[in-house]
């Protein structure tokens, strides 16, 4: 995930293009400061003592959440990035059959749609 969001980064400018892939992936761990998901239980932090290593098994929930955070005084980005922070979660069950199951794929995620959620659009 975090190799994807370097490639992003390097393609929106937000990293220069000649940026070795040793330092793509540093800086994605940077902006990306967190992990990109966890595993969800009865409360959304309840399962700590599970290994992120683990592989995944039907009926498993997991949340998809990669962020991006850049400092407002962060001079290597280029302006227009700096003091952007989103992050983007989705809620998945891990099925047996039939592919995972988006419990969040209604959830707004566009600008527009969120802004209109929120009374703004």
């Amino acid at each position: 995930m975090l190799a994807l969001l370097g490639r992003q980064l390097k393609r929106l400018g937000i990293l220069k293009a000649g940026t070795s892939d040793a330092d793509v992936l540093k800086a994605a761990r940077r902006y990306c400061p967190h992990h990109v998901g966890h595993y969800l239980g009865m409360d959304v932090h309840d399962t700590p003592e599970l290994s992120r290593s683990q592989p995944l098994q039907p009926g498993m929930v997991i949340t998809i959440e990669p962020g991006l955070y850049i400092c407002e005084d962060n001079d290597q980005a280029p302006e227009h990035f700096r003091g952007l922070g989103v992050r983007i979660e989705d809620d998945v069950v891990i099925r047996e059959k039939g592919g995972p199951l988006v419990l969040s794929c209604s959830a707004p995620k566009t600008i527009a749609d969120v802004e209109k959620a929120c009374g703004m659009g």
